[in-house]
């Protein structure tokens, strides 16, 4: 074998292992692409019900504005205004998450867009279920329902929401982090 041949041999090995790093970046590029879609859509997903059962309270609440014997008309007013604040901001967190979903965004986009999720949802997290027990308690306040069987059904009801909420959050952090960490690869690979 002279030398022109192995030169000819070593370019061909050359291009095909250039062929296969592109290939295989590619390939893992994909893979950490499809884990935080989803990821992002598992998220989407637990907002999706959130906001349904949100609707539905709403819902539901509307008919005891026109009944005052069951209810008073501003604890009626009161539970509408959170829940209509609660339907927007869930709302505004979808938004923000349908911005992950698009693939021509770059990665430092889709962080940026974390960070910005990351925010609304800290805020929704650290205000929300104290405005949610405070408007219980003024509730009760005003319709002075401190009965026996009233306390202890809202004091099973705020446990089960707790135990409810923290495994949420548990879920929802970690799904977050592992977004956060499918970032950091892909920008090892450069743009998305």
């Amino acid at each position: 074998m002279d030398l022109e041949q192995m030169k000819l041999g070593w370019n061909k090995l050359s291009v095909q292992l250039e062929k296969n790093n592109t290939i295989n970046t590619r390939i893992v590029h994909e893979m950490i692409s499809t884990r935080n879609r989803t990821n992002y859509e598992k998220i989407a997903r637990d907002h999706k019900f959130t906001l349904s059962v949100l609707v539905l309270l709403a819902a539901a609440a509307l008919p005891f504005q026109a009944r005052t014997e069951i209810i008073q008309m501003s604890s009626a007013i009161i539970i509408e205004i959170v829940l209509l604040a609660s339907i927007a901001v869930t709302s505004y967190m979808l938004k923000l998450l349908s911005g992950f979903e698009h693939s021509y965004c770059s990665v430092e986009q889709m962080t940026q867009n974390v960070l910005i999720y990351k925010r609304v949802y800290s805020l929704n997290q650290r205000f929300g279920g104290v405005v949610a027990i405070m408007v219980i308690g003024v509730v009760y306040a005003i319709e002075q329902a401190f009965t026996a069987s009233a306390v202890m059904a809202l004091v099973a009801a705020l446990v089960a929401a707790v135990a409810f909420g923290v495994h949420q959050t548990k879920r929802h952090n970690r799904l977050l982090k592992d977004i956060e960490d499918g970032l950091v690869e892909l920008r090892e690979f450069g743009k998305v």
